[in-house]
This record gives structure tokens, C-alpha cells and sequence, in this order.
């Protein structure tokens, strides 16, 4: 499959000069290499969100927090920049 991509000046030149430095055969390299790491970080970081909504949903059924209604958060700031 061959897809094209614009990168910015900057972006292009970066590219270059890891292809120049010997680190990668190619920018066509770097972009594979660049999507697997960019992947492999939104699966962290979606492991990381389910385990923080794991642990709320964890506090709140032992009563250590109380769930919140975002109108009455936005309720007291507007009373507070009102004081």
C-alpha cells in the first residue's frame, strides 16, 4: 500500500536527518516506526483511563467519593466569581 503525506518544512527536514544519521533506511520508515510508537501510546493510555474509571467507580460504591453533576460544579464556580 503507498500512501503520500505533507509534512511541515520542519517536520520533513527532522525526518531527513534521522534517514541521514543512519537510523532509518527511509522517512517511509520513520513514519511506520512513528505510528507503531504513536498506537502503542493511545493503548497505554487508554489502559490507564479504564483503570483510573475502575478505581472511581471503585471509590464511589465505598462511599469515599461522591459522584458530581457537572451543573451544580459550574453552579458554584459562577457563585464563587460572584462573591
Amino acid at each position: 500500500m503507498s500512501t503520500n503525506i505533507s509534512l511541515t518544512p520542519e517536520l520533513e527536514e527532522y525526518a531527513k536527518s534521522k534517514v541521514k544519521q543512519g537510523l532509518y533506511s527511509s522517512v517511509s520508515e520513520l513514519m511506520r516506526e512513528a505510528l507503531r510508537l504513536l498506537r502503542k501510546q493511545d493503548i497505554e493510555y487508554a489502559l490507564e483511563l479504564k483503570i483510573d474509571l475502575k478505581k472511581a467507580a471503585k471509590e464511589i460504591d465505598n462511599g469515599e467519593i461522591e459522584p458530581f453533576e457537572m451543573s451544580s460544579i459550574i453552579d458554584e464556580a459562577e457563585k464563587a466569581n460572584h462573591s
